[in-house]
């Protein structure tokens, strides 16, 4: 019976931690137990046979449960042990120097003495302190590294993740806090960017200019943000003020306040002791490639500072028989926390229950210092099935279970190579590296690959790919849900997974599954369904969503209740976004598959190849402008594409390019008939009898015009222009000898002798005898004469007919410049581009008109 009343205790504990509210019922136990033993035949099984028992000041006495193998004998030399295990690469470049170091360490010991003689650390100290941080770095690189994999870039979020990964959470929250000063120096000093460094505006002292360019030639990401680099400096800038602060304590502690030997250089033996005693300090500054947690170079396992329980004792007035109760189950918490294995997983999930209840009470007592701060407090991190079996598979000990179980006998053989004590993390570690997993992709369920990065972090040896991003990376706990939500949550898992398998006859079902947002659902982290394709690069899935009436314009929305687990840096991001981040270029031709050109899309991609000088880029997306729909043509296109692709018509030398921006030119511009040059009529001020015109004999006046006579009478012409005034009072009795008047000498003379009826009657004959080979000379003429109608229709022919006219060197002169300034250097090719009214500007101005008329007034 009591037997049984224990089993039955473990059960509920794993039924109150688990997903499921039915999991662990009934004889759960049984099928525990044979869980259990059935991953002792897995091929990566590694139950090593414990040793002896060891004593550890300060432990319970032996009660043959777990948290006794913190007692555990060393059977081997822990040399020997540590001389297996793989090695960080030595850093040849890093991003700082030792002046750099110096210098802080005198800055931290100048604040700590406050007036005193200020202690030195001698150039060995420094030395050995920097070759310390090398490692520092590359642990919490290699970590960010992996956590950018799943949106392919490096941010803020992922460094201070890798931070919190790497790092206890005392020095991880001191680390992040240092990252966020920085940062918000430096947006606040945004006013002094010509003035001042990243570095001075962030108030470091290593230079955060030489971190992103190591950060790059590292590759931690394809993509790293400028932040990301702040964070890291600032990181380790933290960790050298923290080492010599606690460095500068530990010697006052052993001198003595008096002792006056504050004068003398902090060496590197000096050093090297506080570190090989500190816990937080020791495993993360060594040279081994897993991260050794939780113990000093003597093995001794501690915990936390403000993780121990006891000071929050005294702060509660409860009676003395419920504190000393309290006080001793604390104290079995804390003893069992450094359990390095377990004997069953009822065990271990009563352990993990109690760990996370008692964090859950610290982030509501001590916020500032919660391990789980950062999570949303009222709702703690729950663990899910699948996670704690895989972390039994990892703490779980043959000979125990043979203790928890009478039934099961102990393996005779062994199999596998046993992993030394020394080796072992604590429980502790492996729930802090965890739950960082789970916080980092905003999830409130810890789940079975969590608890792989974390194996793949604390022991030597192992590995494992970083997680990718898919559907189920941030399901809930769905204990918290009520029926009704829990069914919702449910069909929408089972919608997505019938949507990612690609079969075609199940989408009916999927969409019906899904709710009213059908193929566009979202699920936790906001994203659909064709966003996880696009990552994936699934070009099949794409097609088939996008057939299936997927929206490529949807984007994920900000955090809310509805979505909680969207990444902040993911907001407003939409399918192609994915694509492209991951490299799945082939997806990214989402056009072929009928999906059209927006006009902003295009103009900002036009925008992006030109600031590039992707001279292929630029061509492709040009031809592409004849995609876009009409109806889709507004302001935008006047205000922003026109004077973008000018101005690429003004700098490229690209013939292709050219002849592309002509065609589209011509397509905006249109195929119908040019406005005709309006007649002028004209307005004498002196009136004749209509006898007297053109009648040879009262005429004192005669033109040729086409072998043909006209009579005229000087008091007319007198009145009509002054210019005729001074000719032919100037001129002889006999007048000037007859000659033949082309066309244009007869609109130069009706320029020159102001008659304006006749200038505009010229103009109009000049427009409809317009040709491709006398356009230009007809436009130099209309603007040498002032012709403004005229002028116009030139401009307007040009821009119908600019494709053809291209092939003409009159024109390219005119348009670009002559031949030599276009093969000169850019200097002068851009003289002649920047001249004021040239024509290239006064065909941006007349298409700009025709735009609004024809697509963007007419619509108002």
């Amino acid at each position: 019976y009591l037997v049984r009343g224990k089993n039955n205790v473990h059960m509920k504990t794993l039924e109150d931690l688990t997903l499921d509210s039915g999991y662990g019922a009934g004889d759960s136990c049984k099928s525990l137990s044979l869980s259990s033993s059935k991953s002792n035949s897995q091929a990566f099984m590694t139950a090593p046979h414990r040793g002896n028992w060891w004593y550890y000041s300060g432990s319970m006495n032996s009660r043959n449960n777990s948290w006794d193998t913190v007692n555990t004998v060393l059977p081997e030399d822990p040399e020997d042990i540590f001389s297996k295990c793989p090695r960080l690469p030595d850093l040849e470049e890093f991003p700082w120097t030792e002046e750099e170091v110096a210098k802080i360490l005198r800055k931290v010991a100048e604040g700590a003495t406050k007036g005193g003689a200020t202690p030195v650390f001698s150039p060995e100290a420094v030395r050995k302190l920097s070759a310390l941080l090398r490692r520092a770095l590359i642990r919490i690189s290699r970590e960010a590294q992996r956590l950018s994999v799943m949106h392919c870039r490096c941010t803020r979020f992922e460094v201070q993740s890798a931070m919190r990964l790497v790092l206890s959470w005392a020095l991880a929250d001191h680390c992040v806090s240092a990252t966020v000063k920085a940062i918000s120096m430096y947006s606040m000093s945004a006013g002094e960017l010509l003035r001042k460094g990243k570095s001075a505006r962030c108030g470091l002292s290593f230079s955060v200019g030489r971190f992103f360019r190591w950060m790059v030639d590292t590759r931690i990401s394809v993509r790293i943000h400028e932040y990301a680099a702040i964070c890291i400096t600032a990181c380790i800038e933290a960790l050298v003020e923290e080492i010599g602060a606690r460095v500068l304590m530990a010697e006052r502690g052993h001198s003595g306040p008096d002792s006056g030997s504050s004068l003398c250089p902090v060496s590197a033996e000096t050093l090297e002791g506080v570190v090989n005693n500190d816990a937080e300090l020791w495993g993360v500054l060594q040279h081994y490639e897993h991260l050794i947690c939780g113990k000093n170079a003597s093995g001794v396992l501690s915990l936390p500072a403000h993780f121990s329980p006891y000071t929050e004792n005294q702060q509660t007035s409860v009676d003395s028989r419920e504190d000393a109760y309290a006080q001793l189950e604390l104290r079995t918490l804390e003893q069992s926390l450094l359990a390095t294995c377990v004997g069953s997983i009822s065990e271990l999930s009563d352990l993990v229950s109690r760990a996370m209840h008692h964090m859950q009470r610290l982030s509501s007592v001590r916020a500032g210092l919660s391990p789980a701060r950062h999570a949303r407090p009222q709702q703690p991190v729950s663990w899910s099935p699948d996670a704690l079996h895989t972390l039994y598979y990892f703490l779980r000990c043959p000979q125990m279970e043979s203790m928890e179980n009478p039934n099961l006998d102990p393996p005779r053989m062994a199999l596998s190579k046993e992993r030394p004590f020394l080796l072992l993390p604590p429980l502790m570690e492996w729930m802090r590296v965890a739950i960082v997993h789970a916080e980092h992709r905003k999830s409130l369920l810890v789940d079975s690959d969590d608890v792989r990065q974390t194996a793949r972090l604390l022991l030597p040896g192992l590995d494992c790919e970083p997680r990718q991003l898919k559907p189920e990376c941030c399901f809930s706990s769905f204990k918290r849900l009520d029926s009704r939500a829990a069914t919702d949550k449910f069909h929408l898992d089972l919608g997505f997974r019938m949507l990612n398998c690609g079969r075609t006859d199940l989408i009916g079902q999927a969409i019906d599954l899904l709710g009213p947002d059908g193929v566009n659902s979202m699920d936790d982290q906001g994203m659909t369904p064709l966003m996880y394709a696009c990552a994936a690069g699934d070009e099949a899935l794409v097609q088939m969503l996008i057939d299936a009436g997927a929206n490529p314009d949807v984007a994920v929305p900000p955090c809310s209740p509805k979505h909680p687990s969207v990444h902040p840096d993911s907001r407003h991001w939409a399918a192609l976004t994915f694509a492209v981040l991951h490299g799945h270029i082939s997806v990214v031709q989402l056009r072929a598959m009928g999906v059209p050109w927006k006009l902003h899309v295009w103009l900002e991609s036009l925008r992006c190849a030109q600031q590039q000088s992707r001279a292929g880029v630029t061509l492709s997306l040009l031809r592409e402008f004849t995609t876009i729909r009409e109806e889709d043509y507004c302001e935008e296109l006047v205000t922003v594409g026109l004077p973008l692709m000018f101005n690429i018509l003004r700098t490229t030398k690209n013939d292709a390019i050219i002849h592309q921006l002509a065609a589209i030119f011509s397509h905006c511009f249109g195929p119908a008939p040019l406005p005709a040059v309006p007649e002028m009529k004209a307005t004498l001020s002196a009136q004749l009898d209509p006898h007297f015109l053109n009648n040879p004999e009262m005429s004192d006046v005669t033109f040729i015009v086409e072998g043909k006579p006209f009579y005229g009478h000087k008091v007319l012409l007198i009145t009509a222009s002054d210019r005729f005034k001074y000719l032919l009072a100037s001129s002889g009795p006999d007048g000037s000898p007859s000659k033949e008047i082309d066309i244009s000498d007869l609109l130069s003379a009706a320029s020159l002798f102001q008659l304006a009826a006749l200038q505009r009657h010229c103009e109009l004959i000049c427009s409809q005898h317009i040709t491709l080979d006398n356009a230009v000379s007809i436009y130099k003429m209309a603007k040498a004469h002032g012709s403004v109608e005229l002028s116009s229709f030139c401009e307007g022919y040009f821009l119908q007919q600019m494709p053809a006219l291209l092939e003409r060197e009159s024109f390219r002169c005119l348009l670009l410049g002559p031949l030599a300034a276009r093969q000169g250097n850019n200097s002068t090719s851009t003289l002649v581009h920047s001249r004021g009214d040239s024509p290239l500007e006064e065909l941006e101005t007349t298409l700009a008109q025709r735009l609004r008329s024809l697509y963007v007034t007419s619509r108002v």
